[in-house]
């Protein structure tokens, strides 16, 4: 999906405006979409949870010099080498670096390993690229031996030709980056097959969504996930302004009858960071210069958003211009079907 921000009207100190929503399931799409929104006049485009549509979007948006706001999708590119790009949610070797940590940090200690091994798998686009890459060089820096990377096209592969090469590689650790049906897919097949590890960690777009652990069942249980954290989360974690903020949210979200998930905590993060904190900012007409220079003010201290994280996007010129360096990430476990507790870093654990 996409939505675009365009000035309706003016009041005084209060602006007002308009949201379009245009679907999008392509990137071809997606860059369509774009193109329609900014000749509808849109000022901020906002998208879109997937990072094959957020990279064809989001270049679309650089072209035309239109911001670009992404709440969701992870893959680093999206905000490589872009002037009007912004993201609030962490990149996908941001996910990928925290599964290797947590592996590192708390699983290889208590498991006593002096040479631990570990395969990664992982779809072969941009986001498995970025998760997948982040893990690779972590983990060589870290002295984890990567044995093999299987990378995959998540719309034909054979779950069975994966699982058997795994039982082959004899990893100690899995770090898997897939979709929820090649993700679902694959291990079931590794069920099948009796192919175990010490410990497995998928990532966010399969094995941290409760629809992974209802289709694998018992099977779940047991297994890790990086990703963003949902509302479940540590008042530990969060600054009084972040709880009273989430107390508003959760009101708001209870009245709605919806679930504040992984994807409407990060799409929550991106909507107030840009209602609250750029487009209240912005001085004079708003255009994309006067977003752009609002966005990159933004100073909110880490524990003040309502996933415990903070938003400071990276300046222009640097390697992480227009990402929230800020970002949060968490490692959760299935601790039962359909029940995740999250376990790292120590301020977000709730089991």
């Amino acid at each position: 999906m996409k939505a675009a921000l365009a000035v309706a009207a003016a009041n005084g100190d209060r602006a007002r405006y308009r949201l379009d929503i245009v679907s999008a399931t392509t990137p071809e799409e997606a860059s369509a979409a774009v193109d329609k929104l900014v000749h509808d006049g849109a000022h901020v485009i906002l998208g879109t949870y997937g990072s094959t549509l957020s990279a064809a979007a989001s270049a679309r948006a650089e072209e035309l010099k239109v911001v670009y706001w992404e709440t969701g999708a992870v893959a680093d590119p999206i905000t490589a080498q872009r002037h009007y790009v912004f993201r609030t949610v962490a990149t996908g070797s941001a996910l990928g670096r925290m599964a290797v940590t947590f592996t590192h940090d708390a699983l290889i200690p208590e498991m006593k390993l002096s040479a631990p091994r570990a395969v990664v798998v992982r779809v072969n686009d941009i986001y498995g690229r970025s998760v997948g890459g982040g893990e690779e060089a972590l983990a060589k820096a870290m002295g984890i031996q990567v044995v093999d990377v299987i990378e995959y096209n998540p719309r034909a592969f054979d779950a069975e030709v994966i699982a058997s090469r795994l039982a082959a590689d004899r990893a100690d650790f899995l770090w898997d980056v897939s979709y929820i049906d090649d993700g679902v897919a694959i291990w079931q097949a590794l069920l099948r097959n009796h192919v175990s590890f010490k410990a497995a960690i998928g990532t966010s777009s399969a094995f941290c969504m409760a629809e992974f652990s209802q289709r694998v069942g018992a099977g779940s249980v047991g297994v890790y996930a990086a990703d963003k954290p949902d509302g479940e989360i540590n008042p530990a974690a969060l600054s009084p302004a972040g709880r009273a903020l989430l107390a508003k949210a959760q009101a708001e979200f209870a009245r709605t009858k919806t679930s504040l998930d992984i994807p409407a905590v990060a799409g929550f993060v991106g909507g107030w960071t840009l209602f609250h904190d750029v487009l209240r900012h912005v001085s004079g007409p708003l255009t994309s210069e006067s977003v752009r220079a609002a966005a990159l003010e933004v100073d909110v201290p880490v524990g003040d958003s309502i996933n415990g994280g903070g938003v400071k996007f990276g300046a222009d010129g640097s390697l992480d211009a227009g990402q929230n360096t800020r970002a949060a990430a968490v490692i959760g476990q299935w601790k039962a079907v359909g029940v995740m507790k999250v376990l790292y870093p120590a301020a977000y654990a709730t089991g």
